[in-house]
This record gives C-alpha cells, structure tokens and sequence, in this order.
C-alpha cells in the first residue's frame, strides 16, 4: 500500500518524476529498479519506472520506505542507455529523424520539416539529445504525457498575443479550486523583433584593418603616407576612421584579390573565412571530403553538404577599400621597421628602439538587409530586436518562423505565478489556463510551466507554476 506520493513536471525536464513511500518491506522488496509501475492520483494514471530505492532508518518507529520514479522516457538517457552516432545522410523530416532515434512513436505537434541530408550527425549522443536538439531549432519544447509517451509540442502553443481571446483549456476559481497563490516580479528584457537565418553564421557586422601587404613597400619613415586596407562585412554601410596622432583619410580605392585558406570542418558542416570573400574561386579537400562547399550569404561562413572532421583548402576573392594613414612626424628622419594593428584598433609603429602607439578608431555602421536564407520575425513596431539565431537545421521558412515566434513569446512582459489547488486530472504543460482569483483582483491566463502532484492519505493537492501576461485579461 502506498502511504503518500509526490509526482512532478516542469519545462526543461524530459519526464516526470516522484516519489511514493510504501507501508511494508514485503511491497518494498518486490520492487526492483526498472520495473515499470502505474501510479493513480485522482482518477489519473502515470506510466512510471523504478528510478530508485530508500530504507532510512534513522526515526524513531519503523523504516521508511521510498521508492524514487521517473517516466519510461529515462530509458532513452544516460546511465540507461550508451550514446551513439546518429546520421542521417538523406534529407529527413524532423518528426521520422526523432522517432527513429528515439525507437518509439512520438506524438508530434511542433511543425514538421524536411532537413537537408547531412546536417543531422551526433557523435556520441543520447537518444534523448538527439530528439531535443531537433526541437529546440524550431523552437520545441519535449516533454512526456502521464501514460509515459514522448510529446515534442510549440514552447507557446498559443502565441502570447493570442491568449485573451483563444479557448483555454483549464480554468481554476477561487471557490472550488485555489488554496494559495503567489506571484514574485520577474525582471525581463522585452524582445520584439529577431532574425532567423538557416545556418551559422559569423558576424556580419565585420571590420578589421590591416597595412596594405600588396603596396610593393616595406618601410616607411616618420611623416610618410602608410597605405591601409580595411575589411568590411555584408552589412557595414560606412566606416568612420580617426586617429590620435597624424591622420587617417579614405581614397575610395578598391583593392580585389585572391587569398588561399585552409579550412577546419569540426565536426561540423560550416567553417568561417579570415575575411569576408565575394565569391569562392576554388576548393579542395585535403583528406576526407564533406562534399560540396557553399559560401553563405555573410560573406564569411562557408558550409558543406555534410558534417565532420575535414579540412579544405580554399581560394576566394577578397575586396578591401583603401584607407591612408599618414604618419606623425618626427624630430629624427628614423624609418619606421614595423606597424602593426591590433583588434582593438592601436597602432604600433617601432623606430629603432622607440615604439609609439597610436589609436586609430575604425568605427563601422551597419545598415541590415537579408539574405538568402534569413528571415526577420517582428511584432508590433520591432523596435526591440533580441539576439540573431543561425540554426543550420532550419531548413524551410515554416521551421524559421516557428522559431522567430518561440523567441518572441519568451521574450514577451511575462510573470511567474504559483497556484495550489486541489488536484484535478489533466493539467499538461503548455496548457492555457484562465485563473480567477483574489490576488489579482480579476481574471487573467497563463501558461502552465510546471506541476506537481501531491497525496498524502485522503489529501490531494496540485501546485502549478505558470507564465502570466503582464496585463491581466478582461
């Protein structure tokens, strides 16, 4: 007989989890770790396994007996299983790509997309990681239902926006439901525009300076014009350059070359250009070969048709726009033996045994357009745009904006609140829920982010944590 049990979920967890105390050492012996145990709580069953086992001892009456259990899904986790390789060479859909990892049905509401042959490989991986990895890049969360099936759904499966006017699925009142509410203020960052691109990229915003190695000259004196180069990324629209001794001026110039670079794949299907090339010229792999190689709308990332260990000798054009920095005099006619830049913008120039710094400050402004492969995710006047996402596995526009929407949803004015109320079957994660109580005055909806069930002999309680809108609803 069970003397009381305590089962929960939340967002973040893969399965459900708990514990029950048993009233004899017979029960207790009988079960093994493994076994597969159905656990009833208010009509409601939970398809469980054993997880662990407890004898303490320590009171003053009988042994305690508790017996620890999570859902069948832990089987899919380490230390239950051994991490593999995982690769799926053809393209796939995201769904049959997680069944087959996971050796079982799933029931799949997230969107369902076709991913490009190769860029699915897991070296060493849980089935479990697997599964959550495809989930996660289309903005997914992975949970398990109480009868122990794997269930990917939508972070938010109703958008933020549309909580005050869509069905709810619970609703909890204060009359014959709440026993307790609480709710703490949650500092959050609000998030209303982010950009959605299919692949890695590197940073667009790139800028980078160097002393022009193509001027046929390698020493300068003291006053002398020093020809530079600078780099820009996709989307630099203009570059201011000031410095702190002598003068920098821009000619317009542009300077096109061709440079030779060996690429490091690893483990991967993108690696990432020096600087920024307008077309690749020429590639060859030295060893194992990942296919064909694109380069990508940044200018700088360059992805395979497949993942892995590889290096590839590449040769791409580059275009630099010429910048003359003209040196500081000096009382002596001393030449100037080296000049080097540093990432943070100082030039060094030594003459003789005297080194000088400079500062020259190269500042880039950026003026965003897209890409292929890039899609911008907005609400409202998108005038608080949150961090760029590179997911090689959003291959289709569909996946790309179930993810935009995700980030947008968890970046919205959301509150956490706690609810106990007595227990009814049902709650799920995800769930809307419309909640009528006291504290807040009136009603407002929430989404479910955790639960926990708890019995002890005749009394049966739930308590749920969940993501309130910053307004309550009418």
């Amino acid at each position: 007989m069970i003397i009381s049990a305590s089962i929960s979920h939340a967002e973040g967890d893969t399965w459900w989890s708990g514990n029950i105390e048993l009233d004899s050492l017979a029960a207790f012996q009988r079960v093994q770790i493994n076994d597969p145990v159905s656990v009833e709580l208010g009509g409601e069953i939970f398809s469980l396994i054993v997880d662990s086992k407890t004898i303490d001892r320590s009171g003053v009456g009988k042994p305690k007996f508790t017996v620890a259990l999570v859902s069948p899904t832990a089987m899919l986790a380490s230390p239950r299983t051994l991490p593999l390789e995982y690769v799926w060479n053809d393209p796939v859909y995201a769904q049959d790509a997680a069944e087959e990892a996971a050796g079982q049905a799933i029931q799949w509401d997230l969107v369902n997309w076709q991913i490009t042959g190769g860029l699915l490989q897991f070296s060493g991986a849980y089935a479990i990681d697997v599964i959550n990895s495809i989930a996660k890049a289309a903005g997914g969360k992975v949970e398990t239902l109480p009868d122990g099936t794997l269930h990917v759904r939508p972070a938010f499966p109703v958008s933020v926006p549309d909580w005050d006017t869509a069905t709810v699925d619970q609703v909890l009142t204060d009359t014959s439901d709440n026993l307790s509410c609480t709710e703490a203020h949650t500092s959050k960052i609000v998030v209303d525009k982010v950009l959605v691109r299919g692949y890695s990229a590197s940073d667009s915003g790139f800028l980078s300076v160097e002393v022009n190695p193509y001027c046929g000259q390698a020493t300068w004196y003291a006053g002398d014009a020093v020809p530079l180069l600078v780099f820009t990324g996709r989307n630099v629209s203009s570059v201011e350059a000031l410095a702190s001794a002598g003068y920098i001026v821009c000619s317009g110039q542009i300077h096109q070359n061709v440079v030779e670079q060996k690429l490091v794949f690893t483990n991967k299907n993108y690696a990432t250009l020096d600087k920024p090339a307008t077309s690749l010229e020429y590639a060859q792999w030295i060893g194992n070969s990942l296919g064909s190689l694109t380069l990508e709308d940044d200018g700088l990332t360059v992805t395979a048709s497949n993942s892995g260990v590889a290096i590839a000798l590449v040769r791409y054009t580059i275009r630099a726009t010429a910048y003359t920095w003209y040196s500081p005099p000096s009382s002596t006619t001393a030449a100037i033996e080296t000049i080097s830049i540093s990432s943070t913008g100082v030039v060094t120039m030594t003459m003789g045994m005297s080194t000088v710094p400079v500062v020259a400050y190269f500042r880039a402004t950026t003026d965003y357009s897209l890409g292929i492969g890039e899609i911008f995710c907005q609400r409202g006047e998108g005038l608080h745009r949150g961090a760029d996402i590179s997911e090689p596995l959003l291959t289709s526009t569909e996946a790309k904006l179930a993810r935009g929407r995700a980030e947008l949803d968890s970046n919205s004015l959301l509150q956490t609140v706690s609810i106990t109320c007595i227990h009814r079957p049902g709650f799920l994660l995800g769930q809307l829920v419309e909640v009528h109580d006291g504290l807040m005055g009136q009603s407002w909806r929430g989404k479910i982010t955790s639960i926990s069930h708890s019995a002890s002999g005749a009394k049966l309680t739930t308590t749920l944590e969940l993501q309130r809108n910053g307004q309550p609803a009418p």
